[in-house]
């Protein structure tokens, strides 16, 4: 069984991967006025985290960081393994405050620029620039692919487009987005994420945009990602585009045999939604 929720944020972006046996992986520590990373932690009883994915270097995606990492350690509830894009220096993402000690970088000394890493039947495989090449913050995003029975997903972070065509170099890269069926877009859907070289390798069925209130994805960018989902043939989802401005939180499930579940927290109501988290 996988829970992969992907919340409905004010800033930056979180997404929380659940297992049947109690594993629990964050990817990022966007927050906002009815989220915070480290009360959901809390209130799930979560005894500790396997993963905690940094995969974009902006105020805004670590705007939960510095919660978690206290309650971390006032609670004890240890964080297993702390992954980032091994060329940052930890200062810099930890707003130049000193990094915590007991929390080490689990991609230090890869081979390459990529890194697969496996809990029972989910596989999580990583790839990143190496931010001495690129001048933004952005190029320098660690991109996730998380691999579960039917469920393929690229969780790509801020990355921006001449990050994606460094990426895109690399054949183990392209082969990765050719089984890529749910695709959570770069940079909450904004034009500076997208490439439209991406496309070549990767055809989803759908689209998922992580988007705050005041930041909705405008139609010229809707038109370009509908272009290129080409639906559930599975009838998970009668949209080829979710985002979380219109849709609200996103949950997409998978229980033994059964096809993938997708859920929005408009389509079940926010008390059942919650309820469910």
């Amino acid at each position: 069984m996988i829970d992969i929720k992907i919340f409905h944020v004010d800033h930056g972006f979180c997404a929380a991967i659940e297992l049947s046996n109690s594993n629990t992986i964050l990817i990022d520590c966007g927050a906002g006025k009815n989220f915070e990373p480290a009360q959901y932690v809390w209130h799930r009883h979560c005894k500790y985290l396997d993963y905690l994915i940094l995969s974009a270097y902006t105020e805004d995606n670590l705007s939960g960081f510095p919660d978690l990492i206290t309650q971390s350690f006032q609670h004890d509830i240890p964080i297993h393994f702390l992954v980032f894009n091994p060329s940052l220096n930890p200062e810099q993402i930890s707003n130049k405050k000193p990094f915590p000690l007991p929390l080490a970088n689990s991609l230090y000394n890869p081979i390459g620029n990529s890194k697969t890493m496996e809990i029972d039947d989910l596989k999580l495989t990583f790839f990143w620039n190496e931010t001495s090449s690129f001048g933004t913050k952005y190029s320098a995003s660690l991109v996730t692919f998380l691999h579960y029975a039917d469920i393929n997903i690229i969780f790509p972070s801020d990355l921006d487009t001449n990050g994606w065509q460094n990426l895109l170099k690399s054949y183990d890269f392209r082969r990765q987005l050719e089984k890529v069926n749910i695709f959570v877009a770069s940079h909450h859907g904004e034009e500076k994420g997208y490439c439209k070289e991406v496309f070549n390798y990767c055809n989803p069925e759908i689209i998922i945009v992580s988007n705050k209130d005041n930041l909705p994805l405008t139609s010229e960018m809707k038109q370009i990602y509908t272009n290129h989902a080409k639906g559930s043939i599975s009838g998970i989802s009668n949209k080829k585009i979710l985002s979380t401005h219109e849709d609200g939180g996103i949950k997409i499930s998978k229980y033994l045999d059964r096809l993938r579940h997708i859920s929005t927290q408009h389509q079940s109501g926010l008390s059942h939604y919650l309820d469910s988290l």
